[in-house]
């Protein structure tokens, strides 16, 4: 791989992560209604148990890039 720049061969290639995107599943309307009713129902003893965990993916995105190891230009392969 030469260089664009310079024209140098001397060119580092590696993978670098580019944006990280995460995606939460919350809990339904349904869920949080009923919750209330039972917290006012059972007078507060609902609140002692924990909420539910929310679920979430997280998707990440690469990209293949080369530095010039002479004059330190950077792009994407």
């Amino acid at each position: 791989m030469i260089c664009p720049r310079c024209g140098s061969d001397n060119v580092n290639v590696f993978i670098e992560q580019t944006s990280a995107k995460t995606r939460t599943k919350n809990t339904g309307c349904l869920w949080k209604i009923g919750r209330a009713f039972l917290i006012i129902f059972t007078c507060g003893l609902w609140l002692l148990i924990g909420r539910r965990k929310e679920t979430g993916k997280t998707k990440f995105e690469n990209k293949s890039t080369a530095v010039c190891q002479n004059c330190g230009h950077k792009w994407y392969v």
